[in-house]
């Protein structure tokens, strides 16, 4: 157990948030808004990828900055081009929240909190200017074809010679599972094609006659550069089996990259960006891994926005959580597993003797008291899991050590998870 005086002190700056439902309201003694109405990235993080309390507490987050900050963006942890069919459907109602997130293809997402938050944005943006409506944007990686064929149907719209070009056809055909010197050479021609057709566009410039002719042609642009960045991610995270060092390093810089394109091309106040505690944290990603000192998608986000990034790491004390099973695990795909309290010594086990739940932990003026200023002084323990649990692996390798302040500027915390709730 920590010392009970610490607990105490902490919970002199933990503030009770009172529920986790979305459709309400903070009010001024819950969430100090002004902070994040003054931010022009907010990054909202998660301690596992399949805990609905997280979910839901993101949710009324966001609701909140839309409502009462002005933010029109919502970026997500999902590949560019699988996130692209959300958009259409939050704008103006094309297609369902259902549908677009079977196209985003990733178990994480497709839950009933996330149909929630899409329905909710749905709503909002209806019957306001197309200037003031909100968009969800992917900012994460995949195969450099899955993109290539969402830019030729853009393209289609406006070029349809060059959707149909053999620089296009060899984009959407390419296949990256080939030998190591054969795969190189595949997407340095892959790069070339790229180049060439967004050369295209420069030279053609956008059409003058047709509004949407000029925001497809907008959004071709911004697509070869995420086959360009697929590509790139391609070449190192193949380079060695599973995830390395280089390859999460490319991997966090490049969807900081699409962050950066979100904020400079949208309207409004600002993106808030839903993903892991590891990707939306300043600094290194501190967790135990071969690539512990390879810098987050945070740490780039914080060169480029400086104290107008603010991120939000979120923890929880023990519970349910949905995961792929990994080593030591009788779960074959997703599932749900069970992690018990806190490992002793842990901020975590601080957190959770508060005995306030849901709370938010504004980390500035906590660590600026002189009694814990020491202890948030040195690297602390939160959990961290990922999208693959391992019930085998040590409790210690299931959270991450950063220096607290350093790395957030608030800490959101559950005492109890439960599991998202995947869409039928």
């Amino acid at each position: 157990m920590p010392p009970p005086s610490r607990s105490e002190d902490v919970r002199e700056y933990a503030v009770p948030l009172g529920t986790t439902a979305p459709t309400v309201p903070f009010d001024r003694s819950e969430l100090d808004l002004a902070p994040l109405a003054q931010s022009a990235v907010v990054g909202l993080g998660e301690a596992t990828h399949g805990t609905r309390e997280f979910f839901r507490l993101k949710d009324r987050v966001i609701r909140a900055l839309v409502e009462r900050c002005g933010f029109r963006t919502i970026a997500i942890e999902a590949p560019v081009a699988g996130t692209m069919p959300a958009d259409p459907y939050v704008f103006d109602g094309r297609g369902t929240a259902e549908g677009s997130l079977a196209e985003m293809n990733r178990w994480q997402w497709g839950t009933e909190a996330i149909r929630d938050l899409l329905e909710w944005v749905r709503s909002f943006n209806e019957g306001r200017p197309p200037t003031d409506r909100v968009r969800v944007r992917g900012i994460d990686l995949s195969t450099p074809s899955a993109t290539a064929e969402r830019l030729q149907s853009v393209l289609r719209k406006f070029d349809p010679h060059l959707a149909e070009s053999d620089a296009m056809t060899a984009l959407t055909s390419l296949e990256v599972s080939a030998d190591g010197a054969s795969r190189r050479r595949r997407l340095d021609d892959a790069l070339t094609r790229c180049a060439a057709i967004a050369g295209r566009l420069t030279e053609g410039g956008p059409p003058d006659d047709d509004p949407g002719s000029v925001e497809s042609w907008r959004t071709a642009r911004h697509l070869c550069r995420v086959v360009e960045r697929n590509c790139e991610w391609h070449r190192v995270r193949h380079e060695h089996d599973g995830p390395h060092p280089a390859g999460m390093a490319t991997r966090d810089r490049l969807m900081a990259e699409n962050v950066a394109w979100a904020a400079e091309r949208d309207r409004g106040e600002g993106v808030v960006v839903w993903a892991h505690n590891s990707h939306v944290q300043r600094g290194t990603f501190d967790d135990g891994q071969d690539w512990t000192d390879e810098e987050a998608m945070g740490e780039h986000l914080r060169r480029g926005f400086g104290d107008r990034y603010v991120p939000l790491g979120f923890d929880f004390g023990r519970g349910s959580f949905r995961a792929l099973g990994g080593e030591g695990s009788d779960v074959d795909g997703v599932g749900t597993f069970t992690a018990k309290g806190p490992i002793d010594g842990s901020a975590t086990e601080t957190f959770d003797a508060m005995a306030v739940s849901p709370s938010f932990l504004e980390l500035a003026s906590a660590s600026d008291d002189a009694n814990l200023e020491p202890w948030f002084a040195r690297p602390q323990a939160i959990r961290r899991i990922g999208s693959v649990y391992s019930p085998s692996a040590p409790s210690e390798e299931r959270y991450q050590r950063t220096i607290l302040p350093e790395s957030f500027d608030g800490v959101v915390y559950v005492r109890e998870s439960t599991p998202s709730v995947p869409l039928a």
